[in-house]
């Protein structure tokens, strides 16, 4: 199984660089077409081969102060693997994704004025397709399941 042995590639520094890099050479008008397919072609390789690294990079990306850019690319990651990698995530993996989450949320909720209001939408969708993924799993999901998750979540 290939995609596991791709899967242990580490966090770091010159990685998340390489990264950011990356994302704003895609989106910069004044790149070639060929830097710009070859970001491309290594964000979507990460994307694809690097699941659990790339939310660890998706949430660091949302962190970074005042760059639009990279929240949305960030949030961009986060979502997409919420949508169609749920499934292939170990149930701790998921834990730690939806702990991540939730803790993302709960501090744009204290900073109210700080954050953008298109990061807190962008959160919301993202739980919102993480809790679709947890009821389909679990078919008799209660709304009052659903509430207690949330609320747990807050609380931490």
């Amino acid at each position: 199984q290939p995609q596991q042995m791709q899967e242990n590639l580490p966090f770091t520094s010159d990685l998340f660089q390489r990264v950011i890099s990356a994302v704003l050479c895609s989106f910069n008008q004044l790149s070639s077409n060929i830097d710009k397919q070859v970001a491309l072609e290594y964000l979507e390789n990460l994307k694809e081969n690097h699941v659990l690294l790339c939310c660890t990079i998706g949430f660091e990306l949302i962190k970074q102060q005042q760059q639009p850019l990279l929240h949305h690319y960030g949030i961009h990651l986060i979502e997409n693997i919420i949508k169609y990698k749920w499934l292939t995530l170990k149930q701790d993996e998921r834990n730690i994704l939806r702990e991540q989450l939730f803790l993302l949320i709960k501090n744009c909720l204290n900073d109210t004025f700080m954050e953008p209001i298109y990061i807190r939408t962008a959160l919301a969708r993202c739980t919102v397709e993480m809790i679709k993924r947890e009821c389909f799993e679990k078919a008799n999901t209660s709304l009052e399941e659903l509430v207690t998750l949330t609320q747990q979540a807050t609380m931490n």
